[in-house]
């Protein structure tokens, strides 16, 4: 059976998990047991793109450099994510923008200290597929995991930016990820699927032919991936926050320079996350390929040559975006709203890029 649900969903989706998660949070703090701090990542599966910024900074000791305790707290989504950094359960997170955006709308007191660079989600289609453009996808069905997922609002959002209704001219399936996903495409029970970089590599993979993202100026979007704190946080504990910040991108670093031992820091530190019933060479290239594929795109500094620092206008036109094909509920100015803060940008950015290149080539484990 085809689903359809309005497209207005994050900014109520927010404001329900905020009062889940303040009952929840009661008594709760950033900190974990030990006293170190709490980093909630949007992956409860802890898959092979999260490997940079959660096992690579703990194996490689960009967090012990710091002075750093972290635990990393895997959290079912990407707004779950932010809401634990919102009621004091988390310190930090690294999620969408349009998380961030919905949250920000309930909570003033959260920041982004840095974004990564472009855009990790895409509407794509076996490269077979009759379908060359999105207008095609006129009568069509679209998977994604789940209907209320940003995966699916950004589809919608696609489509309507190419002149079509997204109510009108689309259905919509869940069909979360995977082997689930991969048979509804198989079956055609959905024609095109809408997820980000690392499912719909695995997808393409069951599949046996690699998913053709469809062109759409959105895919241009820059700085959709965003490093979030409370602005407590940033004037209470700024070295805290510019050594999680710098370690997150230290280890980008060494994960872009050498994806291979990055994956192998991964399994052995999340040692669940290596998929069991696939064999084990077959698993290794797979998980190369998505963190490449990742960093490809977020990877590496902005315009200005500062990690985290993307240019003002380009990344109000990306919110604006959001807002316009409503993939979030409301628009942000980004600098009346005082969301970004790069006070600590430049103290963050302050290590070895080069010898942090040179670490991860030489890397023995």
């Amino acid at each position: 059976m085809t689903i359809t649900t309005p497209r207005r969903r994050l900014l109520g989706a927010a404001a329900a998990v905020l009062t889940a998660a303040t009952v929840a949070g009661c008594g709760a703090s950033s900190e974990s047991a030990g006293g170190g701090v709490i980093f909630a990542v949007a992956d409860k599966s802890l898959t092979a793109t999260t490997a940079s910024y959660t096992s690579v900074p703990l194996r490689a000791g960009y967090f012990a450099d710091e002075e750093l305790d972290v635990t990393i707290q895997p959290v079912d989504t990407a707004l779950s994510a932010v809401q634990s950094v919102a009621t004091g359960q988390s310190f930090m997170t690294y999620a969408s923008v349009n998380a961030v955006i919905s949250a920000a709308g309930q909570d003033d007191g959260l920041a982004v200290v840095g974004f990564t660079n472009g855009n990790i989600f895409r509407i794509a289609v076996p490269e077979d597929s009759p379908i060359r453009t999105v207008e095609d996808l006129k009568g069509k069905t679209i998977g994604s995991s789940t209907l209320a997922s940003i995966s699916n609002l950004y589809g919608k959002g696609v489509l309507a930016q190419a002149g079509l209704d997204p109510e009108a001219d689309a259905e919509y399936l869940p069909v979360g990820y995977g082997a689930q996903a991969a048979e509804a495409i198989r079956t055609d029970q959905v024609q095109a699927y809408v997820g980000y970089d690392g499912p719909n590599v695995v997808i393409g993979d069951l599949l046996g032919t690699e998913l053709r993202p469809l062109d759409t100026p959105l895919n241009e979007l820059t700085g959709t991936s965003a490093l979030v704190v409370r602005k407590e946080s940033i004037e209470n504990e700024p070295e805290r926050v510019t050594g999680m910040v710098r370690a997150f991108f230290k280890a980008m670093v060494f994960s872009q320079e050498n994806p291979e031992a990055a994956i192998q820091l991964h399994w052995e530190e999340f040692p669940q996350s290596k998929p069991a019933a696939t064999d084990e060479q077959v698993a290794r290239e797979q998980a190369v390929e998505i963190l490449t594929r990742r960093l490809d795109v977020t990877g590496g500094p902005g315009p200005s040559g500062e990690y985290g620092v993307q240019d003002d206008s380009a990344m109000q036109t990306t919110v604006d975006e959001l807002a316009r094909y409503e993939m979030v509920d409301q628009p942000v100015d980004l600098d009346a709203s005082g969301l970004v803060d790069y006070s600590l940008a430049e103290r963050y950015n302050d290590f070895d890029v080069e010898a942090i290149k040179q670490e991860a080539l030489n890397w023995k484990g």
